[in-house]
């Protein structure tokens, strides 16, 4: 009886192993190795940005519009993100090697059906950007990309 047993008590643990391992990681392509708070590449990302984005749910895509990136005083950066339903705002950290900023991007609650997300932009040279953004509840990754205004 005990041979039975001891198999039997360790089942409820096995299923709580199967569990754990269908946790979700960082958005595809984003680096999980942050350092805060940034140095000076944050300049990199800081400005004003003629942004480009695909968005299949919308025909009249690729979408245009402006990101405006600042620093916090903890060293984080911070984006707003004008769209037609409303403003979404990108909160994150620069990656270890400080040409990689990832994060969550959302609208506000007032807004019909917010959205929000996960992105990730990598700097290119400080005159461009490039990656992508992803919705909550999707697993397909969108491209973005944005030239310094």
């Amino acid at each position: 009886m005990k041979k039975t047993l001891l198999p039997a008590a360790l089942l409820p643990f096995a299923f709580a192993a199967g569990a754990l391992g269908q946790m979700s990681g960082p958005p595809m392509g984003a680096v999980d190795r942050f350092l805060a708070p940034p140095t000076n590449f944050d300049q990199q990302f800081l400005g004003t940005w003629a942004l480009t984005w695909d968005d299949p749910a919308d025909p009249a895509c690729p979408c245009h519009g402006i990101l405006t990136v600042e620093v916090q005083a903890d060293g984080t950066l911070k984006g707003h993100w004008p769209m037609p339903s409303g403003v979404a705002v990108l909160n994150g950290e620069l990656a270890f090697d400080q040409n990689v900023w990832a994060g969550r991007y959302a609208q506000s609650d007032d807004v019909d059906f917010p959205l929000k997300g996960h992105f990730r932009l990598e700097s290119r040279g400080g005159a461009a950007l490039t990656g992508s953004y992803q919705r909550d509840g999707t697993a397909i990754p969108y491209r973005w990309s944005a030239r310094r205004q």
